[in-house]
């Protein structure tokens, strides 16, 4: 599976890397021929909220933990958020850089019969998202519409505790029999990806754009079994330097490591309404 996976990868990554290298010697003929000029680098710094809502398994130590944060309850499972997007661009190229950072807080409880186990699953997650888009082309006059290649790395980082209370009631038994357990693990993950980017003028002003990536590829131990995301984002010029943007956000990730009581992942996905205001120069 993992060779295959391999293989998968170096030949998508051979493809990149070909359309790249034959496009860059034309890039700046074109963009003189589209500009008049030599094309000048373009920054965006965009901070912004990701109202997320989490729907998912945390493994730790073989132990299993159920974490199902909607969007409704997210500002009181919801520690900390800190969330960014630096953009370079110059002619056909835009390279980014994407820090998202989390802590929640969910609570739940199971009961089975004689026994009641409270959870409390603390997650800290911090999302590093960097890469490279190259516009293959843009058609069309009235409502232009251009499309990117996308390719990349997530870097994931993960810190999950299970605090267990567990209550067992035996018949005949005045007393009820309590245990508490404590587990918690932490891990590193670095996933590459691929993917596209398409993007629309609605008008002068307002633009519309899709993206979309799939990554990991169980290619390592130090990468998720599968990992991928999509965003749908509206974009409204105020002005020639501030930009509002709106849109929708999910990222999923599908980790595992590890048998028994050494077993341990993630299987989740995270998605939610973003909105962000970015400043250009």
């Amino acid at each position: 599976m993992k060779k295959r996976s391999n293989i998968f990868m170096i030949l998508i990554v051979f493809l990149l890397s070909r359309i790249c290298m034959t496009s860059l010697a034309e890039d700046v003929k074109d963009a003189k021929a589209e500009n008049g000029q030599d094309s000048k680098w373009e920054f965006t710094i965009t901070p912004y909220l990701w109202m997320t809502g989490i729907d998912g398994d945390v493994t730790v130590k073989g132990r299993d933990a159920e974490v199902d944060v909607g969007f409704d309850d997210i500002l009181d499972e919801l520690d900390i958020a800190a969330l960014a997007h630096f953009i370079a661009k110059r002619g056909r190229w835009e390279f980014f850089v994407q820090p998202n950072y989390m802590k929640l807080s969910p609570e739940g409880d199971v009961e089975r019969k004689a026994v009641t186990i409270d959870a409390d699953v603390e997650t800290e997650m911090l999302i590093l998202e960097f890469g490279t888009f190259y516009r293959l082309g843009t058609w069309g006059s009235r409502i232009p519409v251009s499309l990117d290649i996308l390719g990349g790395g997530r870097y994931w980082h993960f810190n999950n505790e299970i605090d267990l209370d567990i209550d067992i009631s035996l018949p005949f038994v005045d007393k009820d029999i309590r245990r508490e357990r404590d587990v918690d693990s932490e891990e590193d993950i670095i996933d590459p990806f691929v993917g596209f980017h398409v993007k629309t003028s609605i008008t002068k002003q307002l633009r519309f754009s899709i993206r979309g990536d799939i990554g990991g590829f169980d290619i390592s131990d130090d990468t998720s079994d599968l990992s991928w995301q999509a965003i749908g984002l509206f974009e409204y010029d105020i002005s020639q330097r501030i930009v509002l943007g709106a849109g929708y956000r999910a990222l999923d990730i599908d980790y595992e490591t590890g048998s028994g009581d050494d077993k341990k992942g993630i299987d989740a996905t995270i998605h939610g309404p973003i909105l962000g205001a970015g400043i250009r120069f």
